[in-house]
């Protein structure tokens, strides 16, 4: 392998299929650019299926098959795969298939093989964090597991995440300056503040009931996407068109653009509690340091409850907040949840922040995956 004089990779290849919505492409899109922007790698991202990436970085051209985005080289990925020189590390993102002839090069090259898994806090993952699998062609690939312990790979985090969520929350024109050309309205004064991304949610229209009847004014951002086709049931006689308000109550319902990746986390920022989807959002709810509950992505199995209920224990998650992602994940409220929530918001607030600190220490994911590499 090739290295630089701070031993650092000198390429990097990340494989991408999107099958997730907008959380494969979202982590490998965020990924590349750390590797790029704060290790100086030479990154180039296969993506199958390029429109998806346009909606969270609006400056990608669909019709080019090859561009370069921010630093990052992108390729769409097509079925006849052309012969490619590998990279010095190799990264098959979510157990994603490497094209044929591309595998059989990286035995010469003796490229280092990653294999990105999804998040998860299930204990099997520390027996398999970090381990090999040994392929047929001679290659090993390395298994790294995203999470929250420290057996496992960490979360993505930009070096400059935090000081950026702490200015933008500590000075309310940067809060005006961001909001005015994402059509984004101002919450109103003394307000509680949420966010809605998720999937698809026949508990939404509850929700927004029991919004509309609390004692205190809400504004409840609900970007376009797919949950915001369960919030007709609430407004059955409404367009809901991106720009409108809706008012019920002490409820206000603002309908706002879908987010590009880079403008979504000071949304999350913006708001109190929030609601998010897949994992992509999940790590940026983290992050933001607030009271989130996470709509995971459901399998016909059932076995996203197992990884539901580990991530709930291994983040310390209050009761209340347990009972809510339950409730929400089953798509079924119970009467009082939200004036539970909003009755012991400020405790709540408090200890995600203290939370969001404590892994903060935790070296990034990026980090980590570099240093692991290095160690082969």
């Amino acid at each position: 392998m090739n290295l630089s004089s701070d031993s650092s990779i000198m390429s990097t290849h990340i494989f991408c299929t999107v099958i997730d919505n907008y959380g494969d492409i979202g982590t490998t899109w965020r990924l590349a650019l750390q590797l790029q922007q704060e290790y100086q790698q030479n990154v180039t991202l296969f993506v199958d299926d390029i429109k998806v990436l346009a909606q969270l970085v609006p400056e990608t051209d669909i019709l080019a098959d090859t561009q370069t985005l921010l630093g990052v080289t992108i390729h769409q990925w097509k079925s006849d795969f052309l012969d490619i020189e590998p990279s010095d590390l190799v990264i098959e993102a979510f157990a994603c298939t490497i094209p044929s002839n591309y595998r059989l090069a990286m035995k010469a090259r003796k490229s280092i093989w990653i294999n990105l898994e999804y998040f998860s806090c299930e204990d099997w993952v520390a027996g398999c964090h970090g381990l090999p699998s040994y392929q047929h062609e001679g290659l090993k690939k390395w298994f790294f597991f995203p999470g929250i312990s420290t057996k496992s790979g960490g979360l993505l985090r930009e070096k400059s995440l935090l000081q950026e969520r702490d200015a933008f929350c500590a000075h309310s024109q940067q809060q005006i300056e961001w909001c005015q050309p994402w059509q984004i309205p101002l919450p109103q004064e003394n307000s509680v503040k949420l966010s809605l991304f998720g999937y698809e949610n026949t508990a939404l229209p509850d929700l927004l009931q029991q919004l509309s009847q609390q004692n205190m004014p809400i504004d409840a951002y609900l970007p376009a996407g797919k949950l915001r086709s369960s919030a007709q049931l609430r407004f059955p006689n409404d367009d809901l068109t991106t720009g409108k308000t809706l008012s019920l109550g002490s409820l206000k319902l603002h309908l706002i653009p879908f987010l590009p990746q880079a403008v979504f986390d000071r949304l999350l920022w913006l708001c109190d509690f929030n609601f998010v989807r897949g994992e992509e959002s999940l790590v940026r709810a983290i992050w933001a340091g607030k009271p989130f509950i996470w709509h995971i992505y459901p399998t016909e199995d059932g076995a996203h409850w197992d990884k539901l209920n580990a991530f709930m224990s291994a983040y310390s998650m209050p009761s209340i907040l347990t009972q809510l992602n339950r409730e929400w994940n089953q798509q079924q409220l119970s009467t009082d949840s939200m004036q539970k929530l909003l009755t012991e918001l400020t405790t709540l607030k408090q200890m995600s922040a203290e939370l969001t600190s404590l892994l903060s220490q935790q070296d990034d994911l990026c980090k980590q995956l570099i240093a692991f590499v290095q160690s082969k």
